[in-house]
């Protein structure tokens, strides 16, 4: 590879980055590739952007990922493998969060469950009640909650 398109892919890259490393330009991207062809005006509304300056100057920052046609803003090829890539990192943040809480939302299904039954019994509820069908809907439910997990 020649120095000079050493130094373009390093620029590129520089550019790249230093876009996707600010939060309103991530989300400014997202808003574009949700909608697939947004105004100026709108952009600002949804970003809560004080001013056309700042906005204007993170559109810019954007220039690999966005294009404007017909006053209107859309993800350029490389744009929309970003904005892909911040789905799935949004996706992954959840579901890592999801794993994270499995243990708590395991034992507080069963405390739930425990209480209703519990419940049922001091009650004196019907026996089939309290025998048969808490028991079972318990069993069910915990066994959604655990595959949620899986």
């Amino acid at each position: 590879m020649e120095e000079k398109e050493k130094n373009e892919y390093k620029s590129l890259e520089e550019e790249v980055f230093k876009a996707l490393d600010h939060q309103t330009r991530r989300d400014i991207l997202r808003y574009i590739g949700e909608r697939r062809g947004i105004t100026f005006t709108e952009i600002m509304k949804a970003g809560k952007i004080p001013d056309t300056p700042t906005l204007s100057y993170h559109l810019k920052t954007l220039s690999p990922f966005i294009e404007q046609r017909n006053g209107k803003y859309y993800l350029t090829p490389i744009g929309k493998d970003a904005y892909n890539l911040l789905l799935r990192t949004t996706t992954y943040n959840k579901l890592a969060l999801f794993q994270k809480n499995k243990y708590e939302a395991t034992v507080g299904n069963t405390i739930l469950w425990i209480t209703a039954i519990a419940a049922a019994v001091y009650l004196e509820a019907d026996t089939v009640l309290t025998t048969i069908f808490l028991p079972g809907l318990a069993a069910v439910s915990l066994t959604i909650t655990y595959q949620l997990f899986k």
